[in-house]
């Protein structure tokens, strides 16, 4: 009988650390890698991933799939991820909405405590973009206009708390102007945008870009010292007279905190390699994309900075969530 329980704990001891990668991480991946992302399906960052995604289960040689946990400024998804065994298999997509979390609301997880980062995908200027038959073509003609209809024009946006909330919280303070916030959480705010049922989008260009191009939207004003290279006709806010509207977005990989060095160290190698792929490069950038790539500890910094910086702007500005 005591045979019998030694062997059966023998058994149980080596399942459980069958599911775990090795210290080396030599055997890592042995099976298929999930990639949580807080978007919805089809929807701005959602493309990038996947197009990751799919080329990191060419690199690696196991299925890397995408799994959206969208919902509740990013939080549904962080939540999940933190709660997640740190095997190596569970992989998760984070950004400045979750470093903004912080300032916004009581986590039961934290950003820097309980997430390993891994690299850095891209940096992305912010940028108004407007319906096209809505009567503005400048960030001064926006401020007048909506100055003169306190309240009634509409921005969309993700969710409440998150960067497209967020970055038109702090214009209208700004500007002290008066914007009625639509939340869409899972739905399409682009359609509506396009379908004239909102008027404006606090966001980085790369989702609107071929809708720009074709003329079905308006650029009024772009973040950053220069220009966007696709957009060339665009001003940035400098030029059009509010420089202190300098918000930018990023994103990047990040895994549970404990999973294991070298299984981090092979993911931020294989994602390396997927960002310096010539025509990936090529691509995002024509699409309006910046993809950079960074090491694990330059990525920290940068979380640890962005954190600071959102944090007294939100104190600064008083911006409270609705």
């Amino acid at each position: 009988m005591q045979v019998a329980k030694i062997l059966w704990a023998l058994f149980a001891f080596a399942t459980v650390g069958g599911d775990m990668p090795d210290a080396s991480g030599q055997d890592w991946p042995s099976k298929p890698i999930r990639i949580i992302e807080s978007f919805p399906a089809g929807i701005a960052r959602d493309h990038r991933t996947r197009v990751i995604a799919d080329k990191l289960s060419a690199i690696l040689g196991q299925q890397v799939f995408v799994e959206n946990r969208p919902g509740a400024a990013d939080r549904i998804a962080a939540q999940a991820a933190a709660r997640t065994p740190p095997d190596g298999y569970t992989f998760n997509m984070m950004g400045t909405t979750d470093i903004l979390s912080k300032h916004l609301y009581n986590l039961s997880y934290d950003l820097e405590r309980d997430f390993v980062p891994i690299t850095m995908i891209e940096k992305l200027p912010g940028a108004i973009v407007a319906r096209t038959n809505l009567p503005v073509k400048s960030v001064a003609d926006l401020i007048t206009h909506a100055k003169a209809r306190p309240g009634e024009m509409t921005y969309g946006s993700t969710g409440p708390g998150g960067w497209l909330h967020v970055s038109a919280l702090l214009f209208a303070s700004l500007t002290t102007t008066n914007l009625k916030h639509v939340p869409y959480g899972q739905g399409n705010l682009t359609a509506d945008l396009l379908g004239g049922h909102i008027d404006l989008v606090f966001d980085a260009p790369p989702s609107y870009l071929e809708n720009i191009k074709a003329g079905n939207l308006r650029v009024l004003a772009v973040t950053g010292e220069e220009r966007v290279v696709e957009l060339p006709d665009v001003p940035t806010f400098f030029q059009s007279g509010l420089p202190s509207y300098d918000v930018f977005t990023l994103y990047g990989m990040f895994a549970p905190k404990g999973t294991p060095e070298p299984v981090v160290a092979k993911m931020h190698q294989a994602i390396t390699q997927v960002l310096r792929e010539p025509a990936l490069r090529r691509q995002w950038i024509s699409e309006g994309g910046n993809p950079l790539g960074s090491t694990p500890a330059e990525f920290a910094t940068r979380i640890r900075s962005e954190g600071d910086r959102w944090g007294k702007i939100i104190r600064t500005n008083n911006i409270k969530l609705e």
